[in-house]
């Protein structure tokens, strides 16, 4: 099981680019390896930064997750969706839980590709 990852502080220029972990990172491009896995090891969740209704957690392969996390937080700032919030968290299963809830990620397989999902309980 995995807990939320903390907010992690980066470097994110006008053009969305950041560093958080050393290496160049684009917000509005990221990767197509982003929730990329081969194990459930490779996993770890993400808070989405700029969202209506239940805050979305999701998956995405660990070596990205500082960079997601920096840029979500740069969305979270500049959100201006307007749609109303509301208390939980959503996973990428569909459910929503409370809160303080644990929130699990594994690495779902679909022929030789594995992505990394959240789940709640």
């Amino acid at each position: 099981m995995q807990r939320l990852i903390g907010a992690r502080v980066g470097l994110c220029l006008g053009s969305w680019v950041c560093t958080a972990s050393g290496s160049s990172y684009d917000c509005k491009a990221p990767p197509a390896s982003l929730a990329a896995c081969t194990t459930t090891d490779d996993c770890t969740t993400f808070a989405i930064g700029c969202y209506c209704g239940a805050q979305p957690i999701n998956g995405v392969a660990r070596e990205f997750a500082p960079d997601v996390q920096s840029c979500e937080n740069k969305a979270a700032s500049m959100c201006a969706l307007g749609g109303p919030t509301e208390p939980g968290l959503r996973t990428q299963d569909g459910k929503t839980v409370s809160s303080g809830t644990m929130i699990s990620v594994r690495c779902v397989h679909q022929g030789n590709t594995g992505t990394c999902q959240t789940y709640g309980p």
